[in-house]
């Protein structure tokens, strides 16, 4: 990756972009990010907590502000909802590569139906989170990312198809 070009991962909740985000920077040799983190040390809350307190759409103007802060050459994996505005994707757009990890909802359910770190799967019925997952689904792919992987199979599946795409297959 050349410098001052991040990685974003984009995806739904439980589409392994921490997971997958962590792993790929080892492999690239560049810092990981985890947006949601970097929200939750900032504001020193965490996302349930600014969920409950400020709403969504705070933590959503929150969360692109911090995106846009960060500096140098690396892997970032994004909240699910990032593409809440449209001028956060042009942004990612001219600082990077995006890369969008794909599943099926039922796969993305089974992981985050039991997690209370997750507001929007905490707050929402099943069918409600799959109405949000289907227009989700469609704004990422709207969104004409650089590329879109399957991130349902094995981790290193998905991390070797990133790699074989931008260029870096070891």
């Amino acid at each position: 990756m050349e410098n001052n070009h991040h990685l974003f991962l984009i995806g739904f909740m439980g589409a392994g972009k921490s997971t997958v985000g962590s792993l790929l920077a080892k492999k690239l040799s560049v810092d990981f990010i985890d947006l949601d983190q970097v929200v939750e040390d900032a504001e020193e809350k965490t996302i349930p907590e600014l969920f409950s307190t400020k709403g969504e759409r705070y933590f959503r103007e929150k969360e692109a502000e911090y995106l846009k802060m960060i500096k140098g050459n690396k892997v970032i994996a994004t909240g699910g909802g990032i593409l809440y505005f449209d001028d956060t994707l042009a942004w990612m757009k001219e600082n990077g590569t995006v890369v969008y990890l794909e599943a099926p909802f039922s796969i993305l359910y089974q992981r985050i139906a039991e997690d209370s770190n997750r507001p929007v799967a905490t707050q929402n019925s099943k069918e409600q989170l799959e109405r949000i997952f289907t227009e989700r689904h469609k704004n990422y792919q709207r969104a004409a990312v650089d590329m879109t992987v399957p991130s349902y199979g094995e981790i290193e599946e998905t991390i070797s198809a990133i790699l074989k795409k931008i260029g870096k297959l070891t």
